[in-house]
């Protein structure tokens, strides 16, 4: 299915995306590539150790650009916008086999980013989309943020009427009132920003809903690779207690609980992400 609900809607999104990367991220290489799942775009940009950052639902590279300035001082950072998700990558959703469609897709991305090791960092969905990579030496750790993929999302009846209001009103006060749920009562420095965005997403695109989890074998194919699970204390959506179970059982885990933040962790306390990213590259860290 196609995500936007009009042509000048996806325009209008897409040239949001690349006027924030032009006075965010003037430095960054952009480029187009092709994949199986339709055309992705991959935004690269610092030196140093290879990091491969897939965002979450309805997220992208524009509505990350804190996390991933961030990363960069000290890495070397792409970021493919999610095909399916609103962004610069393709506009059409698969809702067919997504471990085989996402695998084949990930090793379409790999592809073009060389041969060097690197530490893949998944935050919610993209967590899930990490997750159903082919477990490869070359992935020298994985970092998962306020993971989807391991247990379904919860949603209370906060969350349910916030999510409604956004999808039927779209205007920025019920953006602003979704993120109040997804913050864990934080304060996002880009909120402004972000509530910005999520009007942009309500008006002009069709959400889409947090993955079931992965089969077991999927989970527990990764053998040996280090991981790191962050969860926010105030995550309504995937808290901390309910990912521990799986995250040790299934990954060799444990979750790390992330005081004062909630499911965007990453926009609140991108530190914790630049830690733990940091932490896998160290030698020594890559030990599970």
């Amino acid at each position: 299915m196609q995500i936007y609900r009009s042509e000048p809607g996806r325009r209008i999104v897409q040239d949001w995306c690349r006027g924030v990367l032009d006075r965010h991220l003037p430095a960054a290489e952009r480029q187009v590539v092709g994949t199986s799942l339709g055309h992705t775009h991959l935004t690269t940009v610092g030196d140093g150790p290879r990091v491969l950052l897939l965002p979450g639902t309805n997220f992208g590279v524009a509505a990350s650009v804190g996390l991933v300035t961030e990363l960069a001082a000290t890495h070397r950072v792409t970021v493919p916008d999610l095909p399916g998700q609103p962004g610069l990558s393709s506009g059409v959703r698969y809702r067919d086999d997504r471990v085989t469609r996402h695998r084949r897709w990930f090793a379409e991305v790999q592809a073009h980013l060389g041969t060097e090791p690197m530490v893949v960092v998944g935050e919610s969905l993209g967590a899930a989309v990490a997750l159903c990579a082919e477990p490869a030496p070359r992935i020298t750790g994985m970092v998962l943020v306020a993971p989807a993929g391991l247990v379904t999302a919860r949603v209370d009846p906060g969350v349910l009427t916030a999510a409604l209001g956004w999808t039927l009103r779209r205007t920025e006060r019920w953006s602003d009132r979704l993120l109040g749920t997804m913050d864990g009562g934080a304060t996002v420095p880009e909120r402004d920003r972000l509530i910005e965005w999520m009007t942009l997403v309500a008006r002009h695109a069709r959400t889409s809903l947090a993955p079931a989890p992965l089969p077991t074998p999927v989970l527990t194919g990764w053998g040996r690779t280090p991981f790191r699970v962050l969860a926010g204390a105030g995550d309504r959506f995937f808290p901390a207690h309910r990912l521990a179970v799986p995250a040790r059982r299934m990954l060799g885990t444990e979750t790390t609980v992330v005081a004062g933040a909630g499911h965007l962790l990453s926009h609140s306390a991108s530190g914790a992400v630049v830690a733990a990213v940091a932490d896998l590259h160290r030698p020594g860290g890559v030990t599970g």
